[in-house]
């Protein structure tokens, strides 16, 4: 599976990085700090505020949003330098944003940076959250209640670790209540409670309008009808979401804010999820397909984009898993 997007030429990858370096001086914080914002890697902003590299879009919005900008102001030129990116590995991304640390990252937190006004966090209970769930701060706090146990999709050893990196905290999302999310999950589906509230946020966070909470739902019960505690080390894949390590922990997420990322842990392995699923979305379209999305986003988690758009659909021996996938998205999605 590939990772991130670097533009081939500049195509706008210069102004796009000023104007990222520009907003990253407005919130007065830390390469380490925007890690914790907006839920990329430290190494990973050294790249982009060198203007190496793409950064996902849901990390342009939270920052953003960080300073009051409407992130739609961003929005034309982050596409015109997507249309002229290509793929690279995500282990390429972050070994290249290790070797330009000295330039920007090693100077940025060297910074004196005056501190921001200290924020209130409010940890409001899991029925307060689903009627306005747009009004979150403390998202972390009642993700953690709200889920049982643990899973995710990867490791390189048959018995996989419990946990590791440090990360940063859940996106705040926008105004809403869940049952307004197009593909929203029907009130009486068969969706563990306890993930419901982590698979709506790991949806909105993407602004890709096929990722939604049916979608992941759906996703999920194909993949582990919902065991957090799946093991399949033959295929080297574990948990809720049957994540592969290696792949894991190149778009790893904190999803509960406990400040570990781990595959065990369904708040992460979802939230994780949602991002890959997300970035696999973009790329599935770059390559000019369009129709069957969903289907066409499920072939790609189970094999890789590249095999998706090589067979020009799902590949061979996917077929089974996409009909039940998308089975199960008509199933859980709200009319």
């Amino acid at each position: 599976m590939t990772g991130a997007t670097e533009p081939q030429e500049d195509g706008g990858g210069e102004e796009l990085a000023e104007r990222l370096r520009e907003l990253r001086a407005q919130t007065r914080k830390s390469l380490k700090e925007l890690e914790r914002i907006t839920l990329v890697s430290d190494s990973s902003w050294s790249r982009y505020l060198a203007g190496r590299g793409l950064p996902p879009w849901a990390a342009v919005e939270a920052l953003c949003r960080e300073v009051g900008r409407d992130p739609g102001e961003l929005r034309p030129l982050w596409e015109a330098v997507r249309d002229r990116s290509a793929p690279v590995a995500p282990a390429a991304e972050e070994e290249a944003g290790e070797e330009i640390g000295e330039e920007i990252g090693e100077e940025v937190e060297q910074e004196q940076v005056a501190p921001a006004p200290p924020r209130k966090r409010r940890r409001p209970r899991l029925a307060l959250v689903l009627a306005a769930i747009g009004a979150l701060a403390g998202v972390a706090a009642w993700i953690t209640a709200a889920v049982d146990g643990g899973g995710g999709r990867a490791a390189e050893r048959s018995s996989p670790p419990a946990g590791t990196a440090a990360a940063g905290r859940p996106p705040v999302v926008a105004p809403g209540s869940p049952s307004a999310v197009p593909g929203a999950l029907r009130a009486d589906a068969a969706v563990p409670d306890r993930y419901r509230t982590v698979i709506e946020l790991a949806a909105r966070r993407c602004t890709e309008p096929e990722i939604t909470p049916s979608l992941l739902a759906a996703m999920l019960k194909a993949e582990s009808n919902f065991d957090p505690d799946l093991r399949d080390p033959k295929a080297d894949e574990y948990g809720i979401a049957r994540w592969t390590p290696s792949v894991f922990n190149a778009w790893a997420v904190d999803g509960d804010g406990d400040g570990f990322k781990d595959y065990m842990d369904p708040a992460d392995a979802i939230a994780t999820m949602g991002l890959y699923t997300c970035w696999l979305d973009q790329r599935i379209k770059l390559s000019g397909l369009h129709s069957n999305l969903p289907g066409l986003i499920a072939a790609a988690y189970r094999t890789s984009d590249k095999a998706v758009t090589q067979a020009g659909g799902p590949p061979a021996g996917t077929e089974a898993y996409v009909a039940e996938v998308l089975r199960h998205q008509r199933e859980f999605t709200a009319d």
